[in-house]
């Protein structure tokens, strides 16, 4: 008879655990934290070139930034000026 209350013991206790554990593995996850999103925009870079080249070799330098996405020469009273698409 003791067996049977043990067996009995052990069943009531793996009952108790599975059930916790399937209680624990049905609680939704938190949700997952974003950075806020920052609109792009077109931003003089503030160097300004007499030569459309000089102003195209600066390409390099400005999209090595992680938040630059796209740079331009803009032609501006007389000079080349340095656009980047930014955020």
């Amino acid at each position: 008879m003791r067996v049977r209350q043990l067996l009995t013991g052990i069943a009531l206790g793996a009952t108790v655990l599975v059930g916790g554990a399937a209680t624990a593995q049905a609680a939704p996850a938190a949700p997952a934290k974003t950075a806020p999103v920052a609109a792009a925009t077109w931003q003089w870079t503030g160097e300004y070139y007499s030569a459309k080249s000089s102003c195209d070799a600066r390409r390099s330098y400005f999209m090595a930034a992680s938040n630059v996405y796209n740079y331009r020469c803009v032609s501006s009273g007389g000079l080349w000026g340095g656009q980047v698409y930014a955020d």
